[in-house]
């Protein structure tokens, strides 16, 4: 297959939110229709031109696709599930923490005090660009993909690093509870920040529903909380006179 028709079909099957038989008989269309007007002696370019760009075509596609707004439930447990993932992430450079703050009653050196401070910093900009990072790349974060949940422009498109920030500006604010509130009483379950970002969050299509998704959320959920106790325990256990 021609490279540039071979990235323009990848860039359309990026573009789109569907199910995976929808997303093949999409992509079979497409590629019989390259076909044919190969057979006519019409280049892929030409092709490409008549068809518009990969955005276009996207876009025409999802005119027909019904988005499935995700509700606040769901969208929450996803949130827990992101918070327990990225705590999980983070848990190295908590370590150092508080192994840090541990041996600092012992040893005030500066090495200690410099892990400290790197190692909190790293933490902070774990928990800053996880979010938006995922959600920028991929429309969704681990926690979101467990509960069959897809971040989309409101046309239904890819959202991009930009939209992707601009829709947590509330967490980095501290305003994600006042943001939230928004949520039953939008028509697309929005955020007042996913209205701002002209974001959705919707339900991916072929996904099928279960509790099996909340389930494996509230284990990921859980997983930080038994580490955290495992290490104030080992904190209690190295300080002096314990």
């Amino acid at each position: 297959m021609n490279a540039s028709r071979h990235r323009y079909l990848d860039e359309v099957m990026r573009r789109i939110l569907a199910g995976p038989e929808e997303r093949l008989r999409l992509r079979r269309d497409l590629e019989a229709h390259f076909a044919a007007a190969a057979e006519r002696g019409e280049s892929d370019a030409e092709v490409i031109a008549r068809l518009g760009s990969a955005e276009q075509t996207a876009a025409a596609f999802m005119q027909d696709v019904e988005l499935r707004y995700a509700g606040f439930f769901e969208r929450l447990v996803a949130f827990l599930a992101d918070l327990g993932s990225a705590a999980l992430l983070a848990a190295p450079a908590a370590a150092l923490c508080a192994g840090a703050a541990a041996l600092y009653d012992r040893q005030a050196t500066a090495v200690f005090l410099v892990v400290l401070v790197l190692s909190g910093i790293g933490v902070g900009l774990m928990l800053m660009l996880y979010f938006p990072l995922l959600e920028g790349r991929y429309g969704k974060t681990l926690g979101k993909h467990l509960m069959g949940l897809h971040v989309r422009k409101e046309d239904g498109g890819p959202i991009g690093y930009g939209a992707a920030f601009l829709r947590r500006l509330s967490l980095y604010f501290e305003i994600l509870v006042l943001d939230a509130i928004f949520v039953p009483f939008t028509a697309k379950k929005q955020r007042a920040f996913d209205m701002v970002a002209d974001t959705v969050v919707v339900r991916e299509p072929g996904r099928a529903d279960g509790a099996a998704r909340w389930i494996y959320c509230l284990l990921l959920l859980a997983a930080p909380i038994a580490l955290a106790a495992a290490l104030a325990v080992g904190i209690t256990l190295v300080r002096p006179g314990s």
